[in-house]
């Protein structure tokens, strides 16, 4: 494998990212100071830890977040951030793949409050359908994940936390309307006192859409989504925690084929997420939690008011985990978790059922200036039998302000129903895709902000493909013939000037094909996000800026796509106590862009909306 210093990127890109972050260095100490990096997660270690305690790659995005961004859509949070690039066939609710470090869109685990969610026959995750004002808060960790999580973590993991209850009553909502005849709306109830806490909420998407596809089918594809969330937690007097969280969205998409340019087609799809939590502390030193869940990925095909097809993925799941205080800042963790993949189709797989069980474990330890992570896992699926992944991580704090990291892990993914299972093309003799990944970087903290860079190299290998079973043969099927070399470097910076919040990243990626040396399709090499708000007295502005460079759409490299780069606008006005106005306007200069071939993406768009939020 090609050592880091041996990557493609020109130099004039090592030159301006150098500069660009001496720059940042040099922001005058007169800068509003901000915050340090003492927002919790979860995510990265399976512990609550803040982010300046954890050593992984970790973005951690707040309701208050969520808010300012006045985004739409989960996938309008992400986009651009470090790591992180998206393709979408054709506007809201059509079908959305994530690539978290230039891996495959099934390489990526996502959790709903502690549940593994997607789809058993495809892999994927449908983050088109996932509701952003059910959300709390996201947490995105970058780097290989599989000695906590098992399957699928090999980009990362990126976790969502449904709403909860605060103290008091509280009731809340917004509607709104905008192009594209786009309605949204939510509504919520939530309370709480010392011991409870409970929040409801329902919310509403409608919009007529646009012609998916270029030269095909020209009519509005629409998008319809109903969906529904809850929590209750309580605390018993013993110190006992009970947490139930529900998550529920539903609704139909219409969308273009491109194999038929006349048919009409739609979705009636579920997106469905239970959970049930228990955590107590029998001593001083020992904190236990057992939860159970399942979640739901089903989809209902119809071409011209026909039935096509049903596609059902059911996950029932649970764990159980320890965690145990050594000395006065070590941490020892042991667990164990199983899963239930079960698939319900018209067509008939040669298996439709499967069941996973893992066990792991991971010290965090602090000794003088440094910290360390190691991690260890064993899952045994009932597929292909056993896999042990691991991970080592180590920080060093240079002083108060600087500290230095480094790590290295193992992951790997599953195969999916349709890749062992599908009538005739199955290969039940497949093995899981392996990664290993080194990672290296740099990390500060000054009075005007915290700052980052990360370099990593990710070798995958065993990568599933469609080869012919022989040479010369004409029936092909799923084998591991594959490998990938991904090489990147990511900066980020969070920072108050002037009275403006700044947060920005940028991301050089090189994600290679070993066999080819092809670029691997659907990911940009480069791609940056600004954010900037501000408050000028009670009235609130705010920007983002999206920028991709080129990529290609089909493994030989022979579609490649320009690259784009996107400017939204936004507004808050406060009208009256907890009555206020917002605006957006998305893609302000009306770029046209693509991000698969021949998919249409949305033009200029404006939406409008009154909110209800009390103090």
């Amino acid at each position: 494998m090609r050592k880091l210093k041996d990557t493609p990127y020109r130099n004039y890109h090592r030159w301006q990212l150098s500069g660009a972050l001496l720059a940042l260095t040099l922001v005058p100490d007169y800068a509003s100071a901000i915050e340090q990096l003492d927002t919790m997660n979860v995510t990265a270690t399976r512990t609550a830890r803040t982010a300046d305690e954890t050593l992984a790659s970790v973005t951690v995005i707040t309701r208050q977040d969520i808010e300012k961004s006045q985004a739409q859509e989960v996938v309008q949070l992400l986009d651009a951030l470090p790591g992180i690039s998206l393709d979408n066939y054709g506007g809201y609710g059509k079908t959305t793949s994530l690539h978290l470090r230039g891996t495959n869109a099934n390489q990526v685990l996502v959790l709903i409050d502690g549940v593994r969610i997607g789809s058993a026959s495809l892999g994927e995750t449908a983050w088109q359908h996932l509701p952003v004002s059910q959300v709390e808060r996201v947490e995105v960790v970058r780097g290989p994940l599989s000695h906590l999580y098992g399957s699928d973590a090999i980009g990362g993991v990126i976790q969502i936390f449904t709403r909860k209850g605060a103290q008091g009553l509280r009731v809340d909502g917004e509607a709104g309307y905008g192009t594209y005849e786009t309605f949204r709306g939510d509504l919520g109830l939530s309370g709480g006192n010392d011991t409870t806490d409970f929040s409801v909420r329902i919310a509403y998407m409608d919009t007529e859409g646009f012609d998916a596809m270029v030269n095909n089918n020209p009519d509005k594809d629409g998008y319809r989504n109903t969906s529904l969330s809850g929590s209750l937690h309580h605390r018993f007097q013993n110190g006992l925690k009970l947490q139930l969280t529900a998550l529920r969205a539903e609704g139909n998409n219409r969308y273009d084929d491109q194999w038929n340019p006349i048919g009409d087609y739609d979705e009636d799809f579920v997106q469905q997420t239970l959970t049930g939590r228990a955590l107590y502390s029998p001593t001083d030193w020992w904190d236990t939690s057992v939860s159970v869940g399942e979640s739901r990925d089903e989809s209902e095909g119809y071409v011209d008011n026909r039935h096509n097809y049903t596609f059902k993925t059911r996950r029932p799941q649970a764990s159980w985990q320890n965690d145990f205080t050594v000395g006065e800042d070590n941490i020892l963790t042991a667990g164990l978790d199983y899963l239930r993949d079960e698939l319900d189709s018209d067509i008939t797989y040669d298996e439709d059922s499967r069941h996973i069980y893992g066990v792991f474990g991971q010290y965090q330890a602090s000794i003088g200036s440094s910290d360390f992570n190691i991690g260890l896992r064993y899952d045994d699926n009932e597929a292909y039998g056993g896999h042990t992944t691991g991970n080592i991580a180590w920080g060093y704090n240079v002083d108060e302000t600087l500290r230095l990291v480094a790590s290295y892990g193992t992951a790997f993914r599953a195969p999916t129903f349709n890749e062992l299972y599908y009538p005739s093309s199955g290969n039940p003799d497949l093995d899981p895709e392996k990664s290993e990944s080194l990672e290296m970087g740099v990390e500060g903290a000054r009075k005007w902000g915290n700052w980052s860079v990360r370099a990593y190299r990710t070798q995958i290998d065993n990568l599933i493909s469609w080869a012919p079973i022989a040479p010369g043969s004409w029936i092909w099927k799923p084998q591991n013939v594959n490998s990938a070399e991904i090489e990147g470097l990511e900066a980020a910076l969070t920072a108050r000037v002037l009275g403006w919040q700044m947060t920005g990243s940028v991301t050089l990626l090189d994600p290679r094909d070993e066999r080819t040396g092809n670029l691997l399709p659907g990911r940009s090499k480069r791609f940056l996000r600004l954010d900037a708000d501000r408050r000028f007295a009670s009235t609130g502005v705010g920007a983002t800026f999206r920028a991709h460079s080129y990529r290609y759409d089909d493994p030989a490299n022979n579609i490649r796509l320009p690259g784009y780069g996107l400017l939204d606008l936004r507004l808050v006005q406060p009208l009256a106590k907890g009555w206020s106005i917002k605006a957006q306007i998305k893609n302000l200069f009306d770029k046209e862009y693509q991000t698969r071939s021949r998919y249409n993406e949305p033009g200029r768009e404006l939406f409008v909306s009154v909110v209800y939020r009390p103090e």
